[in-house]
């Protein structure tokens, strides 16, 4: 704990619920651009009016699990961004639940929704003269990664990724991670919704595929495995990931 100007014990706790709390504006706002895409989709099988009521109840969602979200270092951690982004899928998630969504709708949904919220920030990065598999091979990217990895098996943070940097040299993929912890997965785990995070790593193919570089996977922390080894492939391709029923990581799982 650390005390303020005035005196007053501010517990380490209350810190860390706050990084979200003063970010809940900022961070609705981008969920809320995020849900056109949820209005797309559901917009194929209800009317616009029962739309624009689930969204809403999306947002209350969202709200309602912010505070929930465990604190992994804030701005400092790059995987930070993948914890709010988990808030958003969770929040459409438990909506989708109460309309009568089955297991597998629910999965097709949420790949459906991360194939399209890929293709846009793929899109944005052209605009830019950028892509996705331009900055994931870089050396700079590469050993950053090198460097947070070795740094995250000191495990400072509950619920934080926890990860291996997996050389490349001589093999056939570029570099890999292998997570033996996934600051996702905890934060599933916490709200009850674990079950859903195997179609939610299928994002991690969408990502690939729009990026333009080649992902591989065998097995997954969502999925039961000890670990998630993520292989990358420079100049490699990634096939569509639904329906999972053939990749190697699913096999084991019941649908």
């Amino acid at each position: 704990m650390r005390i303020n100007n005035i005196c007053e014990i501010i517990l380490p706790d209350k810190i860390k619920a706050d990084f979200y709390i003063k970010r809940k504006s900022k961070l609705l706002a981008l969920f809320k651009e995020d849900l056109e895409i949820a209005k797309q989709l559901l917009l194929e099988r209800f009317d616009e009016e029962k739309v624009e009521k689930l969204l809403g109840d999306a947002i209350k969602e969202y709200e309602n699990i912010l505070p929930e979200v465990q604190y992994v270092g804030g701005n400092k951690n790059p995987f930070t961004q993948y914890l709010t982004g988990a808030v958003g899928v969770f929040s459409i998630i438990r909506v989708l639940e109460k309309e009568g969504f089955t297991y597998r709708e629910i999965g097709e949904f949420t790949f459906r929704y991360h194939e399209i919220l890929n293709e846009k920030r793929e899109e944005n990065l052209k605009k830019l003269g950028q892509s996705h598999s331009d900055q994931i091979f870089t050396p700079n990217y590469i050993q950053f990664m090198k460097d947070f990895a070795r740094k995250s098996q000191e495990q400072v943070y509950p619920g934080d990724w926890v990860l291996k940097f997996i050389d490349g040299e001589g093999k056939p993929f570029t570099y890999g991670f292998n997570f033996t912890q996934c600051g996702s997965n905890e934060l599933a785990k916490k709200l009850g919704m674990q079950k859903y995070m195997g179609f939610i790593c299928l994002g991690d193919f969408a990502e690939a595929t729009a990026g333009g570089f080649g992902f591989t996977r065998t097995q997954t922390l969502a999925n039961g495995a000890p670990i998630c080894d993520h292989r990358y492939i420079e100049g490699g391709s990634t096939p569509r990931a639904w329906p999972p029923d053939a990749l190697e990581e699913f096999k084991n799982k019941s649908l």
